[in-house]
């Protein structure tokens, strides 16, 4: 079946005050659904916050902070506020937070929550944490792919943009619209920094290598990118994006046209996932000195 879906994603300046992010967060779905919108898509962390230090040094403040904002998903009072709302606007929301682990008390996930007209439809949990994040966060084990009227999703958090195995994954898992939440960082707030290069090519090539949309959203600000994006399944392809400041992007695409037309037109015919020989890489997995296992949870192995 084609069908055209809208999408709302948000650059979203952040803070520590939950409370005040929440209004703003209500103000953009208001919004998202005057327009028809079918999904809305805020950033990482936008609900609980990253703290004041960054992740570049460590801060117990922040850590507190952090913990202290955090909720259970999805029995967090957001979480079914959120529900509400999209059951409200026959939308999905999707958007980044500190998941409160609902087994150790003091241990909590930098989380990707989504929800829809249904009610909760799932979370993703970050699984590769950057710098000094691993000092706040507790890292997720899974991929999980969730099916929706939208299609089948797949969620992915900030840096695990720079691993090409979480959407190859995902895309191996069905996936056919990914949504990334970030926080991605600009020191200098210009297209020149080089975290504007990084952001840019990552999310690209990951649309690219997997032919499967993607839709990004940015915490925007002082050090931050915004740029939040939706990007086609064709390589380069982006079908709206934003700037430096807080705004919310709207752009309409046929989710699986997409699909159909990276796969079968746009490379000739190639498809990349089609073309794949997984038997051959088994050695991605097999320790050695330049890939150790030591970066693992020994839960999730």
């Amino acid at each position: 079946t084609m069908s055209m879906t809208k999408i709302a994603t948000v650059n979203f300046e952040t803070s520590m005050d939950k409370q005040a992010k929440r209004a703003k967060m209500v103000d953009f779905i208001e919004q998202a659904g005057a327009q028809g919108c079918n999904l809305v898509v805020f950033p990482e962390e936008v609900l609980t916050g990253i703290g004041e230090a960054g992740f570049v040094a460590v801060s117990a403040q922040d850590k507190l902070g952090i913990y202290s904002n955090s909720e259970l998903v999805p029995e967090g009072e957001s979480t079914q506020m959120f529900i509400e709302l999209a059951k409200k606007h026959d939308m999905y929301i999707c958007w980044g937070m500190a998941e409160r682990d609902p087994e150790r008390d003091f241990a909590y996930h930098n989380a990707c929550v989504l929800v829809g007209p249904e009610g909760f439809v799932g979370r993703y949990r970050k699984t590769h944490l950057v710098l000094t994040e691993g000092f706040y966060h507790f890292p997720g084990t899974e991929f999980p792919v969730f099916d929706t009227a939208l299609g089948k999703v797949g969620l992915y958090v900030c840096y695990d943009m720079c691993f090409p195995e979480v959407t190859r994954i995902l895309a191996n898992k069905g996936a056919e619209l990914l949504i990334s939440v970030t926080g991605w960082p600009n020191v200098t707030g210009t297209d020149d920094a080089s975290g504007h290069t990084e952001y840019m090519l990552f999310q690209k090539a990951r649309a690219a290598e997997n032919m499967v949309p993607i839709v990004v959203s940015t915490l925007c600000g002082q050090y931050l990118e915004g740029h939040s994006m939706i990007l086609g399944a064709t390589a380069g392809k982006v079908i709206a994006c934003g700037g430096y400041g807080e705004e919310m992007v709207v752009g309409e695409m046929d989710v699986q046209r997409e699909i159909v037309e990276a796969r079968m037109l746009s490379m000739g015919g190639a498809d990349l996932l089609r073309d794949r020989r997984p038997n051959l890489y088994g050695e991605l997995v097999e320790p050695n000195a330049f890939n150790p296992a030591y970066n693992v949870d020994p839960r999730g192995c």
